[in-house]
């Protein structure tokens, strides 16, 4: 890879209704899912502007936006870089993630019509044939259009917006995770699972089945990528140590 780090990897974007900002950060959201931007590369600017097609004025703009919800960074050393993930950072997001999901579940039985129910319901069935096609390309689409369509029937639009920006920060994790075939079978069951839950309006179960499936989707990405969350505990507690001394 040569120093500007994203020569000839993100398509030109098309003049269209939906504000340019916005289609920059799907751009390179959708880049950092998918693996063409990897955490710790530099994003450079001028290399950009070049791909998307787009003026200076308006990547900043959408720069910014990924900044601030620390989907990029900006280092002293490198400028702005995909940010890393950290064992801890993973671990602390996918606790939230859990308690997001659980929550969802609750909401959905309290508040979802018939409409809902069928839209939810196709869309799970969806996520499980994107996984059965093991297309990481088709799983992105799916996965979103399934949490879309679970956080339309709890009437939770702010809880979406946030479980896609923490899904992006564990995107390596998550591709690493999705390789192992295990996890892949371990998702279409936990699927069902919630999916029967929410159908029988067993608010306690649903409760159950998402924040299991969030849990054992951290435990399956920690293993994939030989990370270990037990060390989480231990660094925080050398880090309060040296700060008494």
């Amino acid at each position: 890879m040569n120093e500007s780090g994203v020569v000839a990897k993100l398509p030109a974007l098309k003049a269209e209704f939906a504000p340019l900002r916005q289609k920059i950060i799907a751009a390179l959201r959708r880049a950092i899912e998918m693996g063409v931007l990897k955490p710790g590369e530099r994003l450079i600017e001028k290399d950009l502007c070049a791909q998307l097609n787009v003026s200076r004025t308006c990547l900043r703009e959408a720069l910014r936006e990924l900044e601030a919800q620390r989907v990029i960074a900006n280092s002293a050393v490198r400028g702005l870089v995909v940010t890393p993930i950290t064992t801890e950072d993973a671990a602390n997001i996918y606790s939230v993630r859990a308690e997001l999901e659980a929550l969802i579940a609750e909401q959905f039985i309290e508040r979802a019509e018939s409409d809902d129910m069928e839209a939810f319901s196709a869309a799970a069935d969806g996520l499980k044939q994107a996984y059965v096609s093991q297309k990481l390309e088709n799983i992105l689409d799916a996965k979103k259009a399934y949490y879309d369509a679970f956080c339309a029937g709890a009437r939770n639009p702010v809880v979406f917006d946030l479980l896609m920006t923490l899904h992006l920060r564990t995107s390596q994790l998550r591709a690493a995770s999705l390789s192992r075939d295990e996890r892949k079978t371990q998702s279409i069951d936990e699927i069902d699972d919630l999916v029967g839950a929410i159908v029988r309006r067993d608010s306690d179960a649903a409760r159950a089945a998402a924040r299991r499936h969030v849990e054992n989707a951290a435990q399956s990405a920690f293993i994939a990528t030989g990370r270990d969350p037990d060390d989480v505990g231990a660094s925080s507690s050398r880090r309060r140590a040296g700060g008494r001394g």
